[in-house]
């Protein structure tokens, strides 16, 4: 009796066993993936799976980073089981490749206007594409410690809304719509801007001209306003026009060349001031000829300023790597200053400022560029002996999350300088904040929600607490063992 009750467990077990080993055999064939996390972080959600399943064109999609590579990088799971099942629709013509080891790749990516970096996502369809940076898919919330130190309390994917948003941009052929405004003697869209507008339309943007003075409104599909270079201030109605679509979250680019006029932009400046910027008249020199163009005082080199980890806003880090790789020393040339200002206009904590191109330090860490006074109607002193300001960027959280930046000259984008080299990390920069505008915001929102990366977890607040805790899971499945080892002994030999 005994040895057939041996018999039997050994049968059971081996085919228990062999139960087991078969179902991984199967999962790992069959590549099937049990989400178990509250948030769903390794599977698309059924809003992507639905939509994908009705697209009835062909999507290329290229990944710009090795896939097993990839794989065995455990924090960027979510992103790799996503990529995996993107891959897996039948509209989708998914290539993954490293873009330093592909060089014909690489060259054809490039070809369509793009900045190849690694990890990057680019999504092309009928020969409309979108380029997403790899940053941008997943979100990092900080918090701070007892010691006042940045710490990384939340970790949050966010990849699959943007990709799902930017293959529903590309096969629908959605556009974005930027307006050039007119009606200050400023650059003009079709005699100064011909090349930008055919980049900006290769990258779904579409330019237009608008013209305020006759208009009581901004277009309802106006995702950037550009004002280039006006010689004069806008009018009254045009000043709550515009506050209007910023309350909005509007977006607005000021490219404010010197002008030798005496005009004041005194309804421009009340826009500036509410993000918390002031604009110099002036014409920055410099006057260390190592730090300016030959025979050119007035065309100078600039640093671009890369934020710290603390910044929640990004738009140089990745542009500094690439120019630091291909030695592209960033310029500026005819430009005015700026400065951030505090306590005026309607700003506070709501409003987020700060600098994208600055004049350059000499070793003892003093800037030997000066600001020249240059138009308006009042006398204002030279600026020297300090960093200038000459790009900044703002966003309010407070009105729709509206966003601005300030450039000090508007001739490095137009047709005469958009080719030339020093105008290179310029032209970039000016391409990231248009995607930082609209892009990461509007254009590639799928309406999907970002996923948590969350983990379960037991909290034991005292050492009698775990002491109970090591013997529910330690102690007592010994002893049942334990117990269980002397009734099968005792059975074994009773006969």
């Amino acid at each position: 009796k005994a040895r057939s009750f041996t018999v039997a467990a050994v049968v059971f077990g081996t085919i228990a066993l062999a139960v087991v080993v078969l179902l991984n055999l199967m999962v790992t064939r069959l590549n099937v993936i049990w989400d178990m996390t509250p948030t769903g972080m390794y599977k698309l959600t059924s809003t992507t799976r639905d939509y994908l399943n009705s697209v009835d064109k062909k999507v290329n999609f290229y990944f710009l980073f090795d896939m097993d590579v990839l794989s065995t990088d455990t924090d960027s799971m979510p992103l790799y089981n996503a990529l995996k099942e993107y891959s897996e629709f039948d509209c989708i013509n998914f290539q993954a490749f490293d873009p330093d080891s592909d060089p014909d790749k690489t060259k054809e990516l490039q070809n369509m206007g793009y900045k190849v970096s690694q990890a990057d996502i680019i999504i092309e369809c009928e020969g409309r594409s979108k380029q997403i940076p790899a940053y941008t898919m997943f979100e990092t919330h900080r918090n701070s410690d007892d010691n006042s130190k940045q710490v990384t309390s939340s970790v949050y994917f966010t990849g699959e809304n943007i990709i799902t948003g930017a293959i529903e941009a590309v096969v629908t052929g959605r556009e974005v719509k930027m307006y050039f405004l007119t009606g200050h003697d400023e650059k003009q869209l079709d005699t100064d801007f011909k090349t930008l507008k055919k980049d900006l339309a290769a990258r779904n943007y579409i330019a237009e001209p608008l013209n305020l003075t006759t208009s009581s409104s901004v277009p309802e599909d106006a995702s950037i306003i550009i004002v280039a270079a006006p010689k004069n201030d806008i009018t009254d109605n045009e000043l709550k026009v515009l506050n209007d679509y910023l309350d909005k979250g509007g977006n607005i680019c000021f490219w404010m060349s010197p002008n030798e006029d005496a005009v004041d932009y005194t309804n421009i400046e009340s826009i500036l001031a509410d993000f918390s910027i002031s604009m110099d008249y002036d014409r920055v020199i410099e006057t260390d000829d190592r730090k300016y163009a030959v025979n050119d005082p007035a065309c100078l080199a600039c640093t671009l300023i890369v934020p710290d980890q603390t910044s929640s806003i990004d738009l140089t880090s990745e542009l500094a790597q690439y120019a630091y790789m291909h030695n592209h020393q960033p310029y500026v040339a005819n430009t005015r200053s700026f400065m951030k200002i505090y306590n005026e206009g309607n700003n506070n904590e709501h409003v987020t400022t700060d600098t994208l191109l600055q004049t350059v330090l000499d070793d003892s860490g003093i800037s030997t560029a000066v600001g020249e006074p240059m138009g308006g109607t009042k006398p204002r002193n030279r600026i020297e002996e300090e960093v200038l300001d000459l790009a900044m960027y703002s966003t309010d959280s407070s009105r729709a999350g509206a966003k601005i930046m300030v450039m000090g000259n508007a001739d490095f984008i137009d047709d005469e300088n958009y080719d030339n080299l020093e105008n290179t990390v310029t032209k970039n920069l000016q391409l990231t904040v248009f995607s930082w505008m609209y892009d990461s915001d509007k254009a590639l929102d799928f309406g999907i929600a970002a996923k948590e990366r969350t983990f379960d977890e037991m909290n034991i607040v005292s050492t009698s607490r775990a002491n109970v805790i090591n013997v529910i899971f330690i102690a007592v499945p010994v002893v049942v063992g334990l117990i269980g080892g002397v009734v099968w002994l005792r059975r074994r030999y009773s006969e």
